[in-house]
């Protein structure tokens, strides 16, 4: 193939460029926008000037082709996963199907007691979506009935949140799921949450925020002990 190019590239001297086509011509062929049997695409057979202008023509297209199917690459998978976090929001703030226990009778978490736990995020990151959290240490729950008391890292903002503990970040393993409302206690607000990890196995989770009234959603690591 490269000796073909190179022939047609150096055996068809045209210097003083007779019956060439004009340069939008020579870019309509390497855009492929001229029928096969044109005039113009016979004579880069026989003028090695006009064949290498057509061959850097092709060129530049080809990288513009390129180029353009990469940007639309990356923007379906932006619109991928904008769709994901905005589906993992929906899914942490929707509301849990109530299951019964003990042969149907349902038991409310206010009704039993409840291991206090607390979590401070107040010096850590809010990581956003799908990025990676910085490590937290010894943050953990027991696989118990748990009234939560949720520091918010440093700038968060005042509302309803949704607190979750789920398997990924998609939100459709859902271990527990619990609501408050936030309270300003210095220049820290803190959530009271109930969350239901009796049925939780032990392992490695993500403690999910969700602020309701712009689905803002973080993510930090968690690990739940069983008893």
């Amino acid at each position: 193939m490269k000796s073909i190019r190179k022939f047609f590239l150096e055996a068809n001297p045209n210097p003083r460029r007779e019956g060439c086509p004009d340069e939008k011509t020579l870019k309509d062929i390497a855009e492929n926008r001229l029928p096969p049997d044109h005039a113009a695409r016979l004579h880069l057979a026989s003028c090695s000037p006009c064949f290498a202008e057509f061959r850097s023509f092709k060129a530049e297209a080809d990288a513009a082709r390129a180029s353009r199917l990469k940007i639309l690459a990356w923007g379906l998978a932006a619109c991928l996963l904008i769709a994901l976090g905005v589906y993992g929001s929906k899914a942490l703030l929707r509301e849990p199907t109530p299951q019964s226990a003990g042969g149907g009778t349902e038991k409310q978490v206010g009704q039993l007691a409840a291991v206090d736990q607390t979590i401070d995020l107040y010096n850590h990151g809010t990581p956003r979506g799908g990025s990676e959290p910085s490590p937290l240490e010894a943050v953990s729950l027991p696989s118990a009935l748990v009234h939560l008391r949720l520091i918010l890292p440093r700038f968060s903002d005042p509302g309803n949140y949704v607190v979750a503990v789920s398997k990924d970040k998609a939100g459709t393993a859902i271990a527990a799921r619990g609501s408050g409302k936030t309270v300003a206690d210095g220049p820290r607000l803190f959530l009271d949450v109930p969350l239901d990890l009796r049925g939780a196995p032990s392992g490695s989770y993500f403690l999910a925020t969700v602020r309701e009234s712009d689905n803002g959603t973080y993510y930090y690591p968690l690990n739940v002990q069983g008893r």
